[in-house]
């Protein structure tokens, strides 16, 4: 039995999911053959990797005191970290699935202390732990050339030397793991693998699906956003495309539902739940335009095209695959029709290219798996 810990999000965004069920096949078939327990761990709920019976769950209960709460809080954790036996201690692997490691203030992110400090800097030197699909998160506008802040370079460098094996899903990263010391392979994110073996028809009469988010993305950054510009450039498109295709939303969230409900009340709104639903709902389509970067990343996987509109580096990972990406004050209708018929008449071609990419990503991580498990 291999016990497999994995860092992740749970709940929250099917997008996590993506990243987590792509790193959970090249696991599978690294250890063909034996039986695997995945043990994932909510990194936004940082305590749940330790059991409900540990002392370390007392900290939870601060909360109800009316002064010096946060500072208890602090003290609970520290001393019950010591006291070991987290859900990660059995464990023959830990890996974190794709978060975006390299973000302003980094290091003061809900998990640093408990699950990085507490555990893994504790269990590193005698359990592997990978970083796969890290990324980054940085406003479009104010991108670094280097980690500007010191805790920030801590905490980086102090994960770096925890993993025996990290890979980076965008150049940014990259380049900003060259300017403390390390040069780390640069693949692909996870997500593109979620829909292996599935190819899509892709016939005139699919969708073209519209993944929308209020603003073009989860944070304006302060960048000035008109988030009304970017809603009137979507209904302008969908009143264009629907005169000519079938069009469509797929949400990710609650938000996202009422929003597509909002914005145009007689198309269909999809919501799957799942991965295995989403890839359900997505082979439906012929091409995509989406402010979830990952719902580009996970229809790439099983063949469908898409423009993608966001406002920060994430964009960056759905470019590394030579998709189309655009910061979302320097697009309109026009510019995004034009694009995507283009993108539809040339649908085959670029549907072989991205599952060439995906074989190839596919390759790149189960091999750097294999030669750092077994070197």
């Amino acid at each position: 039995m291999k016990r497999i810990g994995l860092i992740t999000t749970l709940n929250t965004n099917i997008g996590d999911d993506f990243i987590r069920e792509g790193i959970c096949l090249l696991l599978r078939e690294q250890f063909r053959g034996e039986e695997i327990e995945f043990i994932p761990v909510n990194k936004h709920r940082p305590l749940s990797a330790y059991p409900k019976w540990h002392p370390i769950q007392l900290s939870k209960a601060a909360h109800i005191l009316p002064r010096g709460r946060k500072r208890l809080s602090r003290f609970l954790e520290t001393f019950a970290a010591k006291l070991k036996s987290s859900r990660f201690d059995n464990c023959d692997l830990i890996v974190q699935c794709g978060t975006p490691v390299f973000s302003p203030s980094c290091s003061h992110t809900e998990w640093v202390k408990p699950i990085w400090e507490g555990i893994i800097g504790r269990l590193h030197e005698q359990i592997p732990v990978f970083n796969l699909a890290a990324g980054s998160c940085y406003p479009w506008e104010r991108q670094p050339v280097k980690i500007d802040s010191p805790e920030d370079e801590k905490y980086l460098r102090a994960i770096l030397s925890y993993c025996r094996l990290t890979t980076v899903r965008d150049r940014l990263s990259q380049k900003l793991c060259k300017t403390l010391g390390a040069d780390l392979p640069l693949i692909p994110c996870s997500a593109l693998l979620v829909g292996k073996g599935r190819k899509v028809q892709g016939s005139p009469s699919s969708y073209i699906l519209f993944n929308y988010m209020r603003g073009g993305g989860h944070y304006t950054w302060e960048q000035g956003i008109d988030e009304q510009k970017w809603e009137n450039s979507v209904k302008t498109l969908i009143a264009r495309l629907s005169k000519r295709h079938k069009v469509a939303f797929l949400c990710h969230d609650e938000k996202e539902y009422s929003l597509a409900k909002r914005l145009d009340p007689r198309l269909p709104a999809f919501f799957p739940k799942s991965p295995r639903d989403y890839l359900e709902c997505a082979s439906e389509a012929k091409f995509a335009v989406c402010n979830r970067m990952h719902a580009s990343i996970a229809m790439a996987g099983i063949g469908i095209p898409s423009i993608a509109v966001c406002t920060d580096t994430r964009m960056l990972m759905v470019s590394q695959i030579g998709l189309a990406t655009h910061y979302v004050k320097d697009v309109n209708a026009d510019d995004l029709e034009d694009e995507t018929e283009n993108g539809i008449q040339s649908v085959r071609s670029e549907q072989d290219r991205l599952l060439v990419i995906q074989s190839e990503t596919w390759a790149s991580y189960t091999s750097i798996i294999k030669e750092t498990l077994h070197p």
